[in-house]
């Protein structure tokens, strides 16, 4: 084995120990003892490994790969690095902790969802037609230190553009169309080793009778570029479920205008415009998520108000635990509905009730129970899914001693307690402070 791949091996074992160090900084409070002790231990071997130049290369990537799985288990947003653009954003956030208080007074914190927009941003997109000019090289190098990323997708063939759906019997027996879900999948890892292994989602496209599979970023909401690029007028409506609402518009046309049809690979929606192999399928950019600081301080000398925006962790919701009842390990940004002993409850006008009276303050909730939709403030709904922990709204709900009661000011696009159950008051971290990066709108204050 050659020197060089050896010496490659070995800057990506450093990678991976700097890597156990954030986790265990960061996570080592909310970590099994057995999960914190078996990642300890593999460091050491690896540490150990990559110092002798005498081990077989076989056995230093047994190890790599070793420790690499087990920080994807306990790494939660920490661990793994999923792209170039998070190295960026690591290095970008080290320097500004750097200069700040660290942990025990401020806590660095990425929007993760865009359930908090249009207060808080998650990623989201610019969409533009397939055909218009896409912004200059240089234009695009400034756009970077904004953390904006720009995708130009060409088509692989010629030919009309269709997008595969799902279809089901709703409970009334009317059948009901969907969009197919996204599949997520790792990458090839650095220099396609296999280490290091990042994530991304797959969106598949009907051209013709080509499959084209679109890859974008892990958890980016790329339905919505759907929308925008191939249904750009039922994509202005304003409806109270935003595009869950107007994919519903698109369906019920798609149908009248017998565009719902049977494809080589299942059921297909038609978009009634077609691709040239070559020639733009999609333009557009991706705008990362707001990053802030957290106030870990002031919860410990007054208690959270209604209406405060917190950040706590969600290892102790179960109802957020997955499916084998391992509880989530990330930490979740959402709106004090209600605190304890409050009573609550969301009117067929999207407004939300507190102990009998509309919200009075603050504005986002204000906004929203005016379905203040201009501003994109599209009112509160009573239901977000959920299961056997779900306390919808559509009924009075009074919050229980110890807990709270968060909500997504983007109410048809959160998952919040609606869905998923109280907070509990020992899982809140803190509050947003201050919105660092990006230099947007909402540079400055954390509302």
């Amino acid at each position: 084995m050659s020197f060089y791949y050896r010496r490659k091996l070995r800057k990506i074992g450093k990678a991976l120990l700097v890597g156990s160090e954030k986790v265990h900084l960061y996570r080592g409070d909310v970590l099994a003892r057995e999960a914190l002790n078996e990642q300890l231990e593999l460091a050491d071997q690896v540490r150990a490994a990559i110092k002798d130049r005498t081990r077989e290369v076989t056995q230093v990537e047994t190890l790599l790969n070793r420790l690499h799985e087990v920080l994807v288990r306990n790494g939660g947003k920490i661990y793994p690095l999923t792209s170039g653009t998070d190295y960026t954003e690591m290095v970008v956030m080290a320097a500004i902790v750097a200069g700040a208080i660290r942990s025990f007074f401020l806590q660095p914190f990425k929007i993760p969802t865009n359930s908090m927009w249009p207060t808080y941003n998650g990623m989201t997109a610019e969409v533009r037609a397939p055909d218009a000019e896409v912004p200059s090289l240089a234009q695009q190098a400034l756009d970077k230190l904004q953390w904006t990323w720009t995708y130009v997708i060409p088509a692989e063939a010629s030919g009309p553009v269709g997008i595969p759906i799902v279809m089901q019997r709703g409970p009334n027996g009317q059948v009901e169309y969907g969009l197919r879900s996204r599949t997520r999948e790792a990458d090839d890892g650095v220099f396609g080793t296999g280490l290091l292994k990042g994530a991304h989602d797959k969106h598949d496209l009907l051209i013709g009778n080509t499959l084209q599979t679109v890859k974008v970023p892990a958890d980016f909401g790329f339905e919505a570029v759907l929308l925008r690029t191939y249904f750009p007028e039922q994509a202005k409506l304003k409806l109270p479920r935003q595009d869950a609402d107007r994919w519903r518009v698109v369906f019920t046309q798609a149908v009248r205008d017998g565009r719902i049809v049977r494809g080589p690979y299942g059921p297909v929606l038609l978009t009634g415009k077609s691709a040239t192999a070559g020639a733009p399928l999609f333009n557009f950019d991706i705008l990362t998520g707001d990053m802030l600081f957290v106030d870990r301080m002031s919860y410990h000398f007054v208690e959270p108000a209604r209406g405060d925006t917190i950040v706590f962790q969600t290892n102790t919701i179960p109802g957020l635990a997955d499916q084998y009842g391992q509880p989530s390990q990330s930490y979740y940004v959402k709106r004090l509905a209600g605190v304890p002993g409050q009573r609550l409850r969301v009117t067929e006008k999207g407004e939300l009730i507190v102990d009998g009276q509309v919200v009075t303050s603050p504005e986002p909730m204000v906004l929203n129970s005016r379905r203040a939709m201009d501003q994109g403030y599209y009112g509160y709904l009573p239901d977000a899914g959920g299961d056997r922990y779900a306390l919808p709204l559509d009924q009075e709900h009074t919050v229980t001693p110890g807990h709270y009661y968060a909500m997504g000011d983007n109410s048809a696009n959160s998952f919040d307690s609606r869905g998923w159950g109280e907070v509990p008051a020992t899982a809140v971290v803190g509050k947003p402070l201050i919105i660092l990066h990006p230099f947007t709108a909402h540079w400055g204050p954390a509302k």
